[in-house]
């Protein structure tokens, strides 16, 4: 018997019927899952695409391009905060601002000597939506006192997109 069934050699029926029709099956099943997951998504879109930090860069005062400076200590002026010790910065270094202040003073301790730079910011609140709540939006950002070389405020809103908001020349 087991002889006669190997040789009879029997062909799935589904396949067969549905053979015409198996890519329009699943394509539906494909769009019913799709619409499936995205109909459970009831959380709102709260992108924010601004930030609370200042992005610093520095530059050769000779020749305007992007230098590398040996930092012995950045800190922010009235607070135990030291945003970086013993390093050498060849990229953009971020500065935090306080959304309850409008002025952040720093205290640069680098291989040229000893600098204090007071920026000023302005902050606004936005709605994002009623589930997301409000977002804090940095904007104005300028320099009070510098006593680097020069100083150029390149961003005056803090958005992520931006790669630099100040240039402090040397």
């Amino acid at each position: 018997m087991a002889r006669f069934l190997r040789t009879l050699q029997l062909q799935p029926i589904i396949p067969v019927i549905f053979a015409p029709f198996m890519h329009r099956i699943i394509f539906l099943i494909s769009f019913t899952i799709g619409v499936g997951l995205l109909a459970c998504q009831d959380d709102p879109d709260c992108v924010s695409i601004t930030t609370d930090f200042a992005n610093v860069r520095f530059y050769n005062f000779e020749n305007g391009e992007i230098d590398t400076v040996d930092v012995n200590s950045i800190t922010l002026e009235g607070s135990d905060s030291v945003l970086y010790a013993d390093t050498t910065i060849s990229n953009v270094m971020t500065i935090p601002l306080n959304p309850a202040q409008r002025t952040v003073q720093l205290a640069f301790d680098t291989e040229f000597g000893l600098d204090t730079v007071v920026l000023s910011y302005a902050t606004r609140n936005r709605l994002i939506s009623e589930d997301c709540g409000l977002e804090i939006l940095f904007a104005e950002l300028d320099y009070v006192r510098n006593d680097f070389d020069s100083i150029n405020i390149v961003n005056q809103e803090l958005v992520e997109s931006f790669d630099e908001n100040i240039r402090i020349f040397n």
